[in-house]
């Protein structure tokens, strides 16, 4: 069940991109209508011949390659910004677009879920637009989907549990029968001082608890682009575009060639 379907069971409606989450499937619909506008060619692109559109994907894949190293200082979140045109940008990822910003004219890309390799690979025209081989068995990879730790645990990527309702055989009344702790009902002795090293680690407590109940942040790769517009003292104003890649790098041992 797709994430937009199951929140509507709760009266929520979610992009399963972005996350937004609209009270109305209007909202939606409209979200979606955005997105379609956002992949329409403007008046500041212009068409480019395939071979100039291919060209730019193999500067892409080899800006890419350039950060999957070896060595683990070198995994974790990375950002890939380099020179390209606004028509170089459109030309790759026209279809695939999920905002366009008028006020600025940037644009952004979302691939997220188990799917999202596979769909840049088309989008790249290469499967292994993602992956560097090295000795000893070794590969690093940009990381798009990561599966829950346990099959039995939920995945935190897909928020299924939101709506569950709770479990009536685990919700148990009192017993009538038991008598109430006398001990337990005094009043606080109202000559009682507070103790404010009390008082401070309950709310270290609510910190912490505030700080475990976040959700983590999801696997996904943006890849935008933008302007960048700077001046000197004279004001004389030049610009370029710049497109820029965000993703996850990780490392692991190529199984596939131990044998």
């Amino acid at each position: 069940m797709s994430k937009t379907s199951f929140n509507s069971l709760c009266n929520k409606f979610e992009c399963e991109l972005c996350g937004k989450i609209y009270k109305r499937h209007s909202g939606l619909a409209n979200h979606k209508i955005t997105i379609k506008d956002a992949n329409i060619m403007r008046p500041t692109v212009y068409d480019l011949p395939e071979r100039a559109i291919e060209e730019t994907r193999r500067i892409l894949i080899y800006h890419i390659k350039e950060r999957l190293k070896q060595s683990s200082k070198h995994a974790g979140n990375v950002r890939v910004m380099f020179s390209c045109t606004e028509s170089q940008f459109f030309g790759v990822f026209k279809g695939y677009i999920h905002d366009y910003f008028p006020k600025t004219g940037n644009y952004k890309c979302i691939f997220k879920g188990i799917n999202s390799y596979s769909t840049l690979s088309k989008v790249l025209g290469d499967d292994n637009w993602g992956v560097k081989y090295f000795l000893q068995h070794q590969k690093t990879f940009v990381l798009s989907y990561q599966q829950p730790s346990n099959p039995n645990d939920p995945d935190p990527l897909l928020e299924s549990n939101l709506c569950q309702k709770p479990d009536p055989l685990q919700v148990q009344d009192p017993d009538p029968l038991q008598e109430p702790d006398p001990l337990q009902d005094q009043d606080s002795d109202p000559l009682q001082e507070p103790d404010p090293l009390q008082d401070q680690n309950q709310v270290n407590i609510h910190k912490a608890k505030k700080r475990r109940i976040c959700k983590p942040k999801p696997v996904q790769i943006i890849i935008g682009w933008k302007r960048k517009e700077k001046s000197d003292v004279r004001n004389i104003v030049y610009s370029s575009g710049f497109i820029f890649i965000n993703f996850i790098i990780s490392r692991m041992k190529d199984i596939e060639n131990f044998y």
